[in-house]
């Protein structure tokens, strides 16, 4: 009898925390917008950053990646730049390959979005429940490893030691990667028809505001998810020697996010989150 009760309130506890998970990750999903709201998921990503006492710096260069990817990979990005001289001379095959980079924006919108809403959904649930009894049935063992040390140095007001943060950010980034982002990529990829445009999207000119000068990443293969992590480690390690604090304030640079986002990006996102939900409010009034 004794075991079949405590047999009935694991299988209780369980069914509450995936369905927590479910509603956090429902959130993450409006918050995160529609594809084309990068900015949005900037402000959710700086706004985890901040919460966790600058702890969490996955966060923090995951909106750069975001940043970057919306001048880069954009019609009216360098690429897409790149594509229109190369095809000067024919309107219609300018049209065809920019056509062809749309379609692999959109899938980048779509993996980034993605790895907002699973960082959002992770971050709060931990914060929640990452030291409950079952929550490593929920999230990857390192990962919650990793974001319950956030969490532990947040309540306790300390920072990471630098060893520690490096080791939070390597455990959340192989994670997303392995995860999120290459299943993503490797579909994008799959749907390419076109030599050239595929070549080109796989060979990223990478370059973060806060690298040191004349500092970019070139990629011998996008969809190789070991490049990509070694990259992402190499990036974090150019924050660490920049500073945390110019790597914040070099978001600017992308000239994406408005003023009031540097001026107390903590009060833009709670702003931001109040539209969202008023929105979603006057949306099911009208529903109704």
């Amino acid at each position: 009898m004794v075991l079949e009760l405590l047999a009935h309130l694991v299988f209780s506890t369980m069914t509450d925390l995936h369905n927590i998970y479910e509603q956090l990750k429902e959130e993450g999903e409006v918050l995160a917008g529609n594809l084309m709201d990068i900015r949005h998921r900037v402000a959710i990503l700086t706004h985890i950053y901040i919460d966790s006492g600058m702890n969490h710096a996955f966060s923090q260069i995951a909106a750069h990646g975001a940043l970057w990817g919306l001048g880069y990979f954009e019609s009216g990005g360098s690429l897409g730049r790149l594509v229109a001289y190369r095809y000067f001379y024919s309107a219609r095959e300018k049209a065809f390959r920019l056509g062809i980079l749309r379609e692999f924006a959109e899938a980048f919108r779509r993996v980034n979005r993605q790895v907002c809403i699973d960082t959002y959904a992770n971050y709060q649930f931990t914060k929640l429940h990452g030291e409950t009894v079952g929550a490593h049935e929920i999230l990857p063992p390192e990962l919650l490893d990793a974001l319950n040390r956030v969490h532990h140095a947040r309540r306790n007001r300390v920072k990471l030691t630098a060893t520690e943060k490096k080791d939070v950010f390597e455990q959340s980034f192989r994670c997303e990667q392995e995860y999120t982002v290459a299943p993503g990529v490797k579909k994008a990829v799959s749907e390419f028809e076109c030599k050239i445009m595929k070549w080109l999207c796989l060979h990223p000119i990478v370059r973060f505001s806060y690298f040191p000068k004349f500092q970019f990443f070139m990629f011998r293969d996008f969809s190789n998810t070991e490049e990509r992590i070694a990259k992402g480690l190499r990036a974090y390690d150019l924050a660490q020697h920049t500073g945390w604090d110019k790597v914040l304030d070099s978001m600017q640079y992308y000239g994406q996010m408005p003023n009031e986002f540097f001026r107390d990006p903590v009060l833009h996102f709670d702003r931001l989150k109040k539209e969202i939900i008023r929105k979603g409010q006057v949306a099911s009034q009208l529903k109704e």
